[in-house]
């Protein structure tokens, strides 16, 4: 989860192409621009880069949440989402304006909270947590949450810290006026409705929102959860999914007229856990057989068993994090045990894309066309028990504003055959190129022979699958985004893959129909990432940095001109293994073509139309890369993967960095490593809600 997120909030510097030339232009170019799209590659598990930021986690949350916000009448909201509940004590609505009444901030806590209290089940509490982070809440730029006020049910507590984002029901964030408020339901031009309100203040308020809100899903099991913004004598009610935020109209919780507020908390504290946003699904399993222990390597941990079609799983914790994005797929990855054979395999639970093929469905396609070098698949469904298994649509009392962004999800599970290791802990720099093999071999087959693309050729979708004896097999994972060929148009307003290994020419500012070619650059672009940062090299540090940074950058013309410098980039990471920087040049030279645009004079067109067409194709870089795997000196080298540092490069003066990710499996084999002991201000008019008839 990690890059220089300065690049992606940069103004937009989107320089014309100039007359390109066969000779490759010097490396690398650190020029800054815009993403392709709104979501950090920060929180991609692929990401290269130590970032520096130059802003905060909220000013982060905020820009990464644009265009995921809908708006509600709060009467809707609670009618759709929280079943009444009979004996609601009356409201004694002068303790409200009282708290209401209070200054400074601080000061509106416990009056809030005392006023609260009849309104929730017994049991349930309301803590002042305001100066009181959670040290386990780092989810999203590592910032530790401290709402100003957070709720418990009466569930025992996981820990002694007073803010426990793993433990929420919700939370309240006070804010003294509505100049602080992060939404403004502007409805003048129908043409353009907006909803996000312009300015710092309201800016950061929405991102402070996401943060507790990220938090509470990361840490837990759930489908949705719930907050409360406070602003003054007003009030906003929030609900959050793997698509967007749900934000109510604003509404007086001071008025006699709106009862909204106190309503909420005593439907939520009386509703059922499945209404609340927890996960039913995932079933906590007290006492476990130490055969399965074992087998999960989890000892007196939390375990639980999870159902997936007709059949169910064991797990523990998640070994990935790609959860630790407030929208979107959310993927979490399980070493799982079958309850039935005892088998071990992996478990992903995802929020599939609504209008993609399930992934168990594109497997199934791969198998029937005997595609070989893809997982074997145990079970798949949509997960049927969950009263919220899909979210992103909404009726015609939802105000979209124009620039949504929001897409539907379906709650979805699929268990893989097999157990592999990340492509990251490959053994020697042969073996890493047998496995890339494998996994072109499979793209290429399923391209070729079940008409399938991939479209997401990344490092973490490389997994290396060992025999009894040993013997390295590359896997090729994770077809939740790809495509059959006979299937015509776009799916999503936005592109598909990780940004880091995507295409330069995908990041034109212009509609463009990917090929199988795209596919191809993005796995010469894993080569290379894991040549410079894993293989064995003496690229110096700053160096190494400069090369990482252009991987993170959304700029078309960067990334173009690092594919034309050809053999310039595997000379510079200077690889001790002969064998594997004579493969990655003969690669390079081929590659360097691929955007070269020769005058019509030039002596050298034929050659380089000639490499442009082979780079649409499988079978020239298979038969390269097979020839050079008949080194056996190379092959006997135990010339192993080690992770090397970098120097980031340093974007402005000031800056805050944070830790590097990994690849999806990276983690779990480097906590395995260290245990073994190996080196591992705007006026605002927005319209409140009279408690009129919704």
């Amino acid at each position: 989860m990690t890059i220089p997120a300065s690049q992606f909030y940069a103004k937009p510097n989107h320089p014309t192409h100039p007359n390109r030339v066969s000779t490759p232009p010097p490396l690398p170019i650190p020029v800054p621009d815009t993403p392709t799209h709104n979501r950090l590659p920060s929180t991609q598990p692929f990401s290269s880069l130590n970032g520096y930021y130059l802003e905060s986690a909220f000013v982060d949350a905020a820009k990464e949440l644009k265009g995921k916000f809908v708006a509600v009448k709060p009467q809707v909201f609670l009618d759709k989402y929280l079943p009444e509940h009979p004996g609601m004590p009356l409201v004694t609505y002068e303790s409200f304006k009282k708290a209401s009444e209070q200054r400074p901030e601080s000061e509106m806590y416990g009056p809030l909270i005392d006023a609260l209290k009849p309104f929730l089940k017994t049991g349930w509490s309301m803590i002042n947590t305001s100066t009181k982070p959670d040290p386990d809440s780092g989810f999203f730029d590592g910032h530790k949450i401290k709402p100003d006020i957070t709720v418990y049910s009466d569930r025992k507590p996981s820990n002694d810290n007073p803010c426990r984002a793993c433990d929420m029901e919700t939370f309240l964030e006070l804010k003294v006026d509505v100049q602080s408020d992060g939404f403004h339901l502007d409805k003048s031009d129908p043409l353009n409705i907006s909803f996000e309100k312009d300015g710092g203040d309201s800016r950061d308020t929405r991102g402070q929102l996401v943060t507790y809100l990220n938090a509470m899903q990361a840490s837990q099991f759930r489908t949705h959860g719930f907050g409360v913004l406070i602003l003054g004598n007003k009030c906003r009610l929030l609900r959050h999914t793997r698509s967007g935020i749900e934000v109510t109209t604003r509404f007086a919780y001071t008025s006699p007229n709106n009862s909204y507020l106190q309503t909420f908390f005593w439907r939520l504290s009386h509703a059922r856990s499945a209404l609340r946003g927890i996960d039913e699904t995932f079933e906590a399993q007290p006492n476990v057989d130490f055969e399965i222990q074992h087998l999960l390597k989890v000892y007196g941990k939390p375990i639980w068993k999870v159902p997936v079609g007709d059949s169910s799983f064991y797990v523990s914790k998640p070994f990935t994090r790609s959860h630790h994005y407030p929208v979107g797929r959310g993927t979490r990855c399980f070493v799982a045990v079958d309850s039935r054979t005892l088998q071990k395999c992996v478990l992903k639970d995802v929020w599939r894309v609504v209008g993609y093929h399930r992934e168990g469905e594109v497997y199934t396609r791969l198998h029937e066309h005997s595609v070989e070098n893809i997982p074997n698949i145990l079970a798949e469904g949509d997960v049927q028990a969950s009263e919220s298994g899909s979210c992103g649509v909404f009726d015609s009392d939802w105000t979209i504003p124009t620039d949504s962004t929001i897409r539907q999800h379906r709650h979805y599970r699929i268990v893989l055959g097999v157990v592999g290791e990340p492509i990251t802990e490959f053994r020697s720099t042969w073996e890493l190129t047998k496995c890339m093999l494998d996994a072109i071999k499979a793209h290429r087959d399923a391209s070729l022979n079940a008409k399938v693309e991939h479209r997401d050729v990344s490092p973490g979708n490389i997994l290396i699958v060992r025999s009894q004896d040993g013997i390295a097999t590359g896997n090729l994972i994770d077809w939740e985004l790809s495509k059959y060929c006979e299937e015509q148009g776009n799916r999503v307003y936005e592109r598909t893959g990780t940004v880091q290994f995507m295409a330069a020419r995908l990041f034109s500012k212009q509609p463009t129909a990917r090929t199988f070619g795209d596919d191809l650059e993005s796995f010469m672009l894993v080569f290379l990432w894991l040549a410079a940062l894993y293989a064995p090299n003496k690229m110096d540090q700053d160096s190494r940095g400069e090369m990482l940074s252009v991987y993170d950058t959304p700029n078309q013309l960067i990334r173009e001109n690092f594919i034309l410098a050809g053999i310039v980039i595997p000379l510079r990471v200077q690889l001790h293994s002969t064998s594997f920087s004579k493969i990655l040049l003969k690669l390079m030279r081929v590659y360097s073509a691929r955007y070269a645009e020769p005058a019509e004079d030039d002596e050298l067109a034929s050659d380089i139309i000639k490499k442009q067409v082979m780079l649409e194709t499988h079978g020239w870089m298979i038969d390269s890369v097979q020839e050079a795997l008949k080194d056996e000196d190379w092959k006997a080298a135990k010339d192993g993967a080690q992770r090397h540092d970098f120097t980031p490069a340093v974007v402005k003066e000031k800056t805050r960095k944070r830790k590097s990710a990994l690849t999806e499996y990276d983690q779990v084999f480097a906590a395995r490593k260290k245990r073994r002991g190996e080196n591992p201000a705007q006026v605002d008019n927005d319209s409140d809600d009279t408690g009129s008839d919704v």
